[in-house]
């Protein structure tokens, strides 16, 4: 974390601890409360104020117990807020990973009528806002997992980070996550069900699609003036070779603890494989001039034979436009991305690998 980031959570520290535990211990009685939505758990985990309670979570930090069946849930991490939903969780605020303003389509199908989570800020948490909120469970999961991050968050309200053991902190299997949120929330049968519906429908794409057993893919993004490559580690990757594809191992053996490797130059024609799954489009649909401009890239015998599927990058994630969602949704992932992205995706997978993107 850098001294500034760290310096701007330090002074903010002594007046939200000061500050949470009051604010927490108060919300039990406020007549605002928006509670969380009921998934049909309460037979086995919820009946009455909170059969099932209280419940542990182990996680890298230690432990959090939670006393209650939590009413005003806060999520902070990347996909934290979709898988909450997935479980007819919704918290009273939450933050879109990417920073956009709107809750994405995708998102909103899955709410039907009930109210949207007001969104906040994610990479720099404003801890007097989530103060205000007077939560009662705050979700860190997939995100930096920075201690004094959590220390603050944990002195407002009872909160679980990534799970014990995890070594790359933003790329928390989305079945983790969701149990984890699960079982702080006391739905765990219903977390049980959307991992069994979701891991259902990734396998029966698969079967459906025998084509892409075995088959190499190397999946990235062109950002910041540079190719990067997603190591086994992103979800991205991870859904790709859920899918039957095999991780490039020339990418695989640049493993750095990341959950990407940046491609210098020199090291592009690591990137070649049967199919490549390039963010690089524009908002107009257009590829990046300097990967079109790029001789190397071009070289590279997938990009000549059309091997390779664009989708949009960087500036469509946070757009409300059909690119703008797929990106989001196969960004974020989780049960509601992957059932948003999964039917968008594979048609895509096979005219690359026909070579015809």
């Amino acid at each position: 974390m850098a001294l500034s980031r760290i310096r701007s959570v330090a002074a903010v520290a002594v007046a939200v601890l000061a500050l949470g535990a009051g604010l927490t211990a108060c919300s039990q009685n406020d007549d605002t409360k928006n509670s969380a939505a009921d998934t049909g758990d309460n037979a086995g985990n919820t009946a009455g104020n909170g059969a099932g309670f209280p419940v542990t979570i182990d996680h890298l930090f230690g432990s959090t117990t939670i006393k209650a069946k939590p009413e005003r849930v806060v999520t902070l991490g990347g996909g934290d807020l979709e898988a909450s939903i997935s479980l007819g969780v919704i918290p009273v605020a939450g933050a879109d990973w990417f920073g956009d303003p709107q809750v994405r389509g995708w998102v909103k199908s899955a709410l039907g009528d009930r109210p949207a989570p007001k969104l906040i800020q994610a990479s720099e948490p404003k801890y007097e806002e989530i103060a205000a909120l007077k939560p009662d469970l705050i979700v860190y999961i997939n995100t930096i997992n920075d201690k004094l991050q959590f220390d603050t968050l944990n002195a407002i309200a009872p909160t679980i980070a990534a799970p014990a053991g995890t070594k790359n902190v933003y790329g928390v299997p989305w079945q983790d996550q969701v149990r984890e949120i699960a079982k702080a929330t006391g739905t765990a049968t219903a977390g049980d069900q959307v991992v069994k519906d979701t891991e259902t429908l990734v396998s029966d794409t698969a079967k459906a699609n025998p084509d892409f057993a075995g088959k190499v893919i190397t999946a990235g993004v062109y950002s910041a003036d540079s190719l990067n490559a997603w190591l086994p580690s992103d979800p991205r990757m991870r859904l790709l070779t859920s899918l039957g594809f095999k991780s490039n191992p020339q990418i695989d053996a640049m493993e750095n603890g990341d959950f990407y490797v940046k491609i210098s130059p020199e090291l592009t024609p690591k990137l070649d494989a049967d199919l490549i799954f390039m963010a690089a489009l524009d908002g107009s649909g257009k590829l990046d001039p300097a990967v079109v401009n790029d001789k190397v890239w071009n070289a590279l015998p997938a990009v000549k034979a059309g091997h390779v599927a664009y989708w949009g990058g960087a500036p469509v994630i946070n757009t409300a436009t059909p690119s703008g969602e797929f990106s989001s949704a196969m960004s974020i992932g989780g049960p509601l991305g992957i059932k948003y992205a999964l039917p968008k995706l594979v048609p895509m997978l096979k005219n690359a690998l026909a070579g015809k993107s």
